[in-house]
């Protein structure tokens, strides 16, 4: 986001392991996700491991691209969204 206190390498770096926050294991699967107290805010997208009502599934590579990819990150084992403003629950679906 615009407005987040470090948004470095977001949505510009075609390898989201270089992102600010996002940490990979040695095949590229992300691990962890840590922007705590990074000025988020809103509220939480509703995930699924669906791109669209006919079920096709999103590519591993788009995940980043989409509202969807959180439920995708099948290795993450760690989020951290705490000291931001968001609100809502994670819902998947």
């Amino acid at each position: 986001g615009q407005n987040w206190t470090n948004n470095a390498g977001w949505m510009n770096e075609e390898d989201h392991c270089g992102w600010y926050g996002v940490t990979c294991n040695g095949d590229g699967f992300v691990t962890s996700i840590d922007l705590r107290d990074n000025n988020l805010a809103g509220r939480f997208p509703v995930y699924t491991r669906y791109a669209n009502s006919i079920g096709n599934p999103i590519l591993v590579n788009e995940w980043q691209r989409s509202k969807y990819g959180l439920a995708n990150l099948y290795k993450l084992q760690t989020l951290n969204l705490a000291e931001n403003k968001l609100t809502g629950t994670i819902e998947y679906r």
